[in-house]
């Protein structure tokens, strides 16, 4: 071979390589251990296993799985192995998490996603959407494949042959429909998990109809909720639910607590609270009975006066206003139902007071003293 062709089949078999590490998919360095997708304690079976009817293609090591006992549509499918929302495609109802190393996990026909947002995280066996016939109408099933692809997740895909941390693996066999009538059982991963979020915080009271919103990690069974009593464990008052919320008015005024309960897929349950926190729209009330005091020119003099009730969150404090005006205000603030009143020259000045509760309801002015600087 001449010089020039050696260079000429050196650049040839550089491109060649280029072009492969593009477009092949790259070996899997640490291929993530997958759990089964299906709820946790439910025997699915297989109803179309690997290399048969629509398993005949890149996505030869796929599985249809459906519920042996009870209704498929609508069950929770969850994250076979922690990874981002990749794509999410609602002709076939497919969801595509990307878990790195370009691996792929698929999960078709769902009824509903979770989420669509790109990049959202799931981890490992929390659901990500719902069981249903989009794409396959009539026929509720899982279509689930793992698989590895190139850089741009489309080019070479590749499905593989499934192995499960529940014990099940399913190795190329030969034939039609390999493994097909084989009843897989998932196991649970954890306890579900309530989060909570609000704008209240516990302990604090609030004259605002402020809103609790909860979610649950790791659920899919359905979830209750209820102010000041635990929710009852038999069955949950919203099946399938993983999110809701509560809004301060719910309870009327008072001191409350929020109890949540979440069932995950396979039955476990979590109980989690929120509070306790106040709710009060009440004003402070002031009784006054006005009097009259006369001090001698620049005297400071303490004078006080009957505090305001409050039974909700309690008097925080009142507004002061001293001078000359009966309808006269200010900002001047003091925690105590008494003031020393500053020196102040010969005239009539009046002090009138406003009370202010721990949740910011604010009551009336009241004129409570007359004084009289001779």
């Amino acid at each position: 071979m001449s010089r020039h062709s050696m260079r000429r089949f050196g650049a040839l078999y550089a491109l060649f390589w280029l072009i492969a590490l593009c477009v092949l998919p790259r070996p899997v360095e640490a291929a993530p251990t997958l759990v089964l997708p299906t709820p946790p304690g439910e025997p699915w079976r297989i109803i179309q296993g690997y290399a048969c009817g629509t398993h005949n293609g890149w996505d030869r090591y796929s599985l249809d799985l459906a519920q042996v006992d009870g209704p498929t549509y609508n069950a929770p499918i969850r994250a076979a192995a922690t990874g981002t929302l990749w794509h999410w495609e609602a002709r076939s109802g497919t969801i595509i998490l990307a878990h790195g190393n370009n691996f792929f996990t698929m999960y078709t026909h769902l009824s509903r996603p979770v989420t669509t947002a790109r990049g959202y995280r799931f981890e490992v066996g929390e659901v990500l959407g719902y069981a249903g016939d989009r794409g396959s109408p009539g026929i509720p099933h899982l279509h689930f494949t793992a698989y590895t692809a190139g850089a741009n997740g489309w080019s070479g895909r590749q499905s593989v042959p499934l192995t499960f941390a529940e014990g099940y693996v399913l190795p190329e066999i030969g034939g039609c429909n390999q493994h097909g009538g084989k009843v897989l059982t998932a196991m649970s991963v954890q306890d579900p998990q309530i989060t909570f979020t609000s704008l209240a915080e516990p302990a604090g009271w609030y004259n605002e109809d402020l809103q609790i919103d909860f979610r649950v990690a790791w659920g899919g069974g359905g979830l209750s909720q209820a102010w000041n009593v635990e929710p009852l464990a038999d069955a949950p008052m919203f099946p399938g639910a993983f999110d809701g919320y509560a809004r301060l008015a719910d309870m009327g005024e008072g001191w409350h607590t929020l109890y949540v309960r979440a069932w995950g897929p396979d039955g476990r349950q979590t109980l989690a609270s929120f509070g306790p926190v106040g709710y009060d729209v009440s004003p402070p009330t002031l009784t006054i009975t006005p009097t009259t005091l006369t001090i001698g020119r620049e005297q400071e003099v303490a004078v006080s006066w009957l505090p305001a009730s409050d039974s909700l969150s309690g008097v925080a404090g009142y507004r002061l206003y001293l001078g000359p005006d009966p309808a006269g205000e200010s900002e001047w603030f003091v925690s105590e139902a008494a003031v020393l009143l500053p020196p102040l020259a010969p005239g009539t000045y009046l002090l009138r007071v406003k009370p202010i509760d721990n949740a910011g309801n604010i009551g009336v002015w009241h004129t409570v003293l007359t004084v009289v600087v001779e």
